[in-house]
């Protein structure tokens, strides 16, 4: 049996956020530092498959991203429990 290579992993080197809260070490650190994601944060949820089917199938029909569809939902949901 031949023997099996072993991979080093290396760490990761720690984010330059001295002085920085929590939140804000996570924003400067990830993602947060795509100017298109500037002043913005995530909303997640669980769904079941055919619910993220659904989106995806969507987003093809639609030729838009799910990013734009779920913005445009949150918009409509707002619009109707501001009418009440």
């Amino acid at each position: 049996m031949a023997a099996r290579a072993r991979i080093q992993l290396r760490p990761r080197p720690e984010p330059d956020v001295a002085g920085a809260s929590e939140p804000e070490a996570a924003i400067e650190t990830g993602a947060g530092d795509r100017a298109d994601r500037k002043n913005k944060r995530i909303i997640a949820g669980h769904f079941p498959k055919a619910t993220w089917a659904q989106l995806r199938a969507l987003c093809i029909q639609q030729d838009k991203t799910s990013q734009q569809l779920l913005e445009e939902a949150l918009t409509d949901l707002f619009q109707k429990y501001r009418s009440q």
